[in-house]
């Protein structure tokens, strides 16, 4: 077997969890397993919530919906992005919640011969979705109409340390909660709250809250302290190993030239696996108890290690992601967030799950 792998530590999420349901407060907690749980394994990340008592769940899309409901019968299903409007009938079917996300998705519901729980989609400032309110309310009747379970909307700048968009958006949010007050119009779950949020700013008139990459383990914001343990670790071993003299190049484009005789490791993953070219010669790689510096272009399949200096050995294992380097030492150096270093690991990098620290 190849042995690149991401381990997968299912107990720092039973951590992670009690964390972010302290914060909650005795909200209705809503475990957010999208994209795969975030590269994590959608339905082992079920089975190990389910476990632990909870039942109510978040995904992006109808077909990650349909996987959910496939594995287990009796849990709560949210449908946070949009959806076509053909799937409001299987939603009814398969007992899935849906969005309505604007004006031409409640006509769409409202043709539909058979309707299932929904929940209104406000757009407070993200901009992707939602109705605006002022569309929200011109449609209040029809809304009515179809007795809708939840009302949510969602912050766009909740990770940052100035709060004032948050904030504002939230007041607008509020100011349609006050607009359907009067209007008699009353909601079973009221949310925005994503990870951001829940760790950082009042939850005011919410009762569900909405966890995901902290879920993980990892910070929203990439850098704050909040506790949490991350789950996944990413592992390889050194498959080769070659002296090159001076002036010896490396991989593609000789990008690293070797200024003194160089050691140089050659490990079985590249960017088809989510270890990204551009974090090439930018990051580093922890063996032997020493770290090891990526040299070269980072290829499709594989990638370059310098070990000069250090005491690895041919087959050893090398850490890449870890206790040692840091999901967010990685997306600095491909210029991205935590979240796309692990919804991005390839699926020929197998996943080992562990359910016991320590083992």
């Amino acid at each position: 077997m190849r042995p690149t792998k991401a381990k997968i530590h299912l107990y720092n999420l039973k951590h992670n969890l009690e964390i972010l349901k302290e914060k909650a407060e005795g909200r209705t907690f809503l475990s957010v397993i999208k994209a795969d749980a975030y590269g994590h394994g959608a339905l082992k990340s079920l089975e190990y919530l389910y476990d632990q008592g909870e039942r109510h769940f978040g995904v992006a899309t109808f077909d990650e919906a349909l996987e959910l409901r496939r594995a287990k019968e009796d849990i709560f299903i949210l449908v946070l992005g949009g959806v076509d409007p053909s799937n409001y009938p299987l939603g009814a079917k398969y007992n899935i919640r849906l969005p309505i996300f604007d004006p031409a998705s409640l006509e769409a519901y409202l043709a539909a011969e058979e309707k299932g729980p929904v929940h209104i989609k406000i757009d407070t400032g993200m901009h992707r979705v939602g109705f605006l309110p002022e569309e929200f309310k011109a449609n209040i009747e029809k809304i009515k109409s179809i007795q809708p379970e939840g009302i949510y909307t969602h912050i766009a700048r909740a990770d940052e340390e100035n709060k004032s968009s948050a904030l504002e958006q939230i007041a607008r949010f509020n100011d349609v909660l006050d607009f359907c007050e009067k209007e008699e119009l009353g909601f079973t779950f009221i949310h925005y709250a994503n990870s951001a949020t829940i760790l950082s700013l009042d939850l005011g008139r919410t009762n569900m809250v909405r966890g995901g990459i902290a879920l993980y383990g990892l910070s929203p914001d990439g850098k704050s302290e909040f506790g949490l343990k991350p789950l996944m670790t990413l592992h390889s071993k050194i498959l080769s190993v070659r002296e090159i003299p001076e002036g010896e190049g490396v991989s593609y484009g000789h990008t690293f030239v070797a200024k003194v005789p160089t050691r140089v490791g050659t490990l079985p993953l590249g960017y088809a696996d989510g270890y990204k070219r551009q974090m090439s010669r930018k990051v580093r790689v922890y063996v032997a108890g020493d770290y090891a510096p990526q040299i070269g272009n980072i290829t499709m399949d594989q990638t370059m290690i310098d070990l000069t200096g250090t005491k690895a050995e041919l087959y050893d294992e090398v850490e890449l992601m870890g206790s040692h380097v840091a999901c967010e030492e990685l997306a600095e150096a491909a210029g991205t967030i935590n979240y796309e270093i692990v919804t991005t690991l390839g699926k020929r990098v197998d996943r080992e799950y562990l359910y016991e620290e320590g083992k």
